[in-house]
């Protein structure tokens, strides 16, 4: 089912990211796989990194460039990274869908509930592997909360124990590294966020994981609005790691005599340089050097067409935010959106594919070595099996690592299949190094009822039956023919396991 665009992060003046970092979770994180089986996080992203948005709640339908087997779907991460070099993204948005249920704000990305765990969608399922197949060749992906449309998490609760867990939940299950607050518009009432900053905190000291915090700001920098946004988390000792500023719809009003949406770009990276030293000072009781307060900026710019008030953003004034930010080693450069650049979204403002990636990929510091590299386990596949077959689950699977050798008697396997019940099932194997590092792959091993007919398309089927398709089993819900399993949410079959 083909999903409405999700509202962009675009028109609010500016947008600043703030980063949280904890060393002990990066360990974690890194060598852990989260229960929604979408990969594992990095453990070191690079000190300076080029980190572009993509919208994975858009539909996208250009050839090879959409995940899965539907005629579109989410941005195939693998692909526009192979085709940039880029290997690290901002993925948004993950919104509250409005409600709080058994202590946890119902989410989704793009504020659809559909596109959630558990619930079998086929974009969302793309959305996370995407993102597994890009951490298997060296990348990974923060995911942004908020943005300029829809619900953010600290709107819908301000209980700090609901945010937190809700975090909580999805941190673990995608087993991030790092998170994004996009706070823009009405979600940037203070109260609200200091309670999100308690969560956030609470979330920090439990997992480590680094938190980007959004807000708007001008070209001569923030407001009052946003500087009391960063009174909110640095006074509840939240670390900041970066501050990020969106050059986007700035307004002719606010550009100097002469000035271009470039040019004042960099106004607002020097301009928000000396607020951040003032906010340390008033709000951490930290003094920073020009240098280091520079090294916690980030620029994002809106790259192509914005709107008939706003410029094209060019190549040309996306070199200029580049060169100043190399020149005053900033933290970080993004843009919105990589869609556009990579042309799997229509942008009338995009001349050639990946022209502003070009000059963006060239920011960024290498990933940070590790001392001692996690062990690698290989022969973890998913399996088809029927009832009553003999599995064994470390067949052809083996363990090794790059100091210690072979581990494969040292794997532990967790999770247990049922032979003797048709289901899907889920195998973890962990193995540690003598380090302490660790190492977990899953896979889904399916058992099947031989006996079950497998679906098709010329048959008439009516509410009970139960057929097979593509490995899964599908019971009907009503009368249905030619309507394939799997296809569409709200359609005549529901998955059973």
């Amino acid at each position: 089912m083909k999903k409405n665009f999700l509202k962009k992060v675009i028109c609010t003046l500016l947008i600043a990211f703030v980063t949280l970092t904890s060393t002990s979770f990066i360990t974690k994180a890194a060598t852990n796989v989260g229960s929604y089986n979408a990969g594992i996080g990095i453990k070191n992203w690079p000190v300076q990194v080029n980190a572009p948005y993509v919208d994975m709640v858009g539909w996208v339908t250009k050839n090879g460039y959409y995940m899965g087997n539907d005629g579109g779907g989410a941005a195939n991460l693998k692909k526009l990274s192979d085709e940039t070099s880029i290997k690290y993204f901002n993925l948004a948005f993950i919104q509250s869908t409005g409600s709080v249920t058994n202590g946890k704000i119902n989410w989704g990305w793009g504020g659809y509930s559909v596109l959630s765990e558990g619930k079998n969608d086929s974009q969302y399922n793309g959305i996370k592997q995407s993102l597994k197949d890009l951490r298997a060749i060296g990348g990974d992906a923060a995911i942004s909360f908020g943005g300029a449309g829809g619900t953010a998490f600290w709107q819908t609760s301000q209980d700090v124990n609901v945010l937190y867990n809700t975090y909580l939940d999805i941190v673990n299950g995608d087993a991030l590294t790092r998170i994004e607050l996009d706070v823009e518009g009405g979600a940037q009432n203070k109260q609200s966020n200091i309670a999100n900053a308690k969560a956030v905190k609470m979330l920090q000291d439990t997992t480590g994981v680094e938190v980007t915090l959004t807000v708007p700001v001008l070209p001569s920098g923030l407001t009052q609005t946003q500087i009391d946004l960063l009174d909110a988390y640095l006074s509840n000792n939240v670390t900041l790691k970066y501050i990020n500023i969106m050059a986007v719809c700035y307004g002719s009003g606010t550009l100097l005599p002469g000035e271009n949406y470039g040019a004042a770009s960099i106004r607002a990276i020097d301009s928000t340089k000396n607020q951040i030293k003032e906010a340390y000072q008033k709000f951490a009781n930290t003094t920073l050097s020009d240098s280091e307060a520079y090294s916690k900026i980030g620029a994002t710019v809106s790259v192509g067409y914005e709107s008939s008030s706003d410029p094209i953003f060019t190549p040309a004034w996306s070199q200029l935010v580049v060169d100043h930010a190399k020149s005053k080693n900033i933290g970080m450069t993004s843009y919105w959106s990589l869609n556009r650049d990579s042309q799997i979204e229509s942008n009338q403002g995009i001349t050639s594919q990946y022209e502003h990636s070009k000059i963006f990929s060239k920011f960024g510091s290498p990933a940070i070595p590790s001392d001692n590299t996690a062990p690698v386990i290989s022969g973890v596949t998913d399996k088809q099996i029927n009832i009553g077959a003999t599995f064994s689950p470390l067949a052809g699977v083996t363990a090794s690592d790059k100091e210690d050798g072979d581990l494969t008697n040292k794997i532990i396997v967790t999770g247990l299949v049922d032979t003797s019940k048709a289901g899907i099932y889920n195998v973890n194997y962990t193995v540690s190094d003598s380090k302490g590092l660790s190492t977990t792959v899953s896979s889904k091993i399916t058992v099947i009822d031989s006996s079950i007919q497998t679906y098709s398309p010329n048959k008439v089927y009516v509410a009970g039956d139960i057929v097979l398709y593509n490995g899964v089993m599908y019971k009907a819900k009503w009368w249905t023919q030619g309507e394939t399993p799997g296809a569409t949410q709200w359609g005549p079959w529901e998955k059973i396991n």
